[in-house]
């Protein structure tokens, strides 16, 4: 950052100043918006295209780049894994050709970017894939052209949004195993933790959601409800923190569905399966 200032100006005027560019730059970058949320091919549809919009008062430099990876979890906590030797078997970031890779979107813009999958022969059947990065940064006028007596700021906000790029084969098939159910509590905090342990079966990754619920023995409104996306590539850990501050002592059922249906993602995009669900009588003391 670099700050040029009269002498006279004060501090809190400064830091005052500063804080506004802070935030308005911050909300300008928010404004970056990206559609669909995944790119999907196939043996019959090699080409695809993501739209980006530039909602902000700011024009903003994109650069749109591949690399593979993957949502695991370690802990409890869901991690991107960039496991070499997976990548060798499963990586599409090669075969993906963008246009355009990199250009200037001004305010109240949108630009179509066009991908083509262009994968080897001899594929052996399965799902692929790669995750695709849209990094946005905001065109700054120099700092040169502050005048006199006015304070000047240079702030440089990187934003890397990341979605999901699949290539199915013909034969692609995915699954779901939900091998385990655990609970526990925290009693520092007052708060129940619930870790679904679920394995991708098949030859392409799992991509849906989760619907989770609590509810005691003896039926009425759920203490605690959920549904969220959800993607099974190799093995995740999925955790769900209740809130036992209200929560009665004694029996609860836990239970859940594992389906393939996204709100942002419509059906024909996804590998389909029969519902999973799960079910776990638990004890809150």
């Amino acid at each position: 950052m670099k700050i040029i200032a009269s002498t006279d100006l004060k501090k809190t005027a400064t830091a005052f100043l500063l804080g506004f560019l802070f935030l308005f730059t911050a909300r300008s970058l928010a404004q970056v918006s990206i559609a669909p949320t995944a790119l999907f091919f196939n043996n019959q549809s090699r080409f695809s295209s993501l739209t980006i919009s530039n909602g902000g008062q700011q024009a903003q430099e994109i650069s749109i780049s591949t690399e593979f990876g993957y949502p695991t979890s370690q802990n409890g906590n869901l991690v991107i894994t960039k496991d070499s030797a997976m990548a060798q078997k499963k990586s599409i970031a090669d075969w993906i050709k963008v246009f355009p890779k990199n250009f200037t979107l001004q305010p109240q813009q949108r630009q179509v970017v066009r991908f083509v999958a262009r994968p080897p022969s001899g594929l052996k059947p399965g799902g692929y894939w790669s995750r695709v990065k849209i990094k946005s940064n905001p065109v700054s006028p120099p700092i040169e052209s502050v005048g006199e007596n006015q304070v000047g700021a240079q702030i440089n906000l990187v934003v890397n949004q990341v979605i999901a790029a699949h290539y199915d084969t013909r034969n692609a098939k995915t699954g779901v195993d939900v091998s385990s159910v655990d609970f526990s509590q925290v009693d520092s905090t007052n708060t129940g933790r619930i870790a679904v342990h679920m394995k991708q079966t098949g030859n392409a990754p799992f991509i849906g959601s989760i619907s989770l619920k609590v509810v005691g023995s003896n039926g009425g409104d759920p203490i605690y409800q959920t549904s969220t996306t959800n993607s099974v590539y190799t093995t995740i850990t999925r955790v769900f923190n209740v809130d036992l501050s209200d929560v009665k002592p004694g029996q609860y059922t836990i239970s859940g569905t594992v389906t393939s249906e996204r709100r942002d993602i419509s059906a024909d995009k996804l590998l389909q399966i029969k519902p999973v669900s799960f079910r776990k009588q638990i004890t809150i003391e």
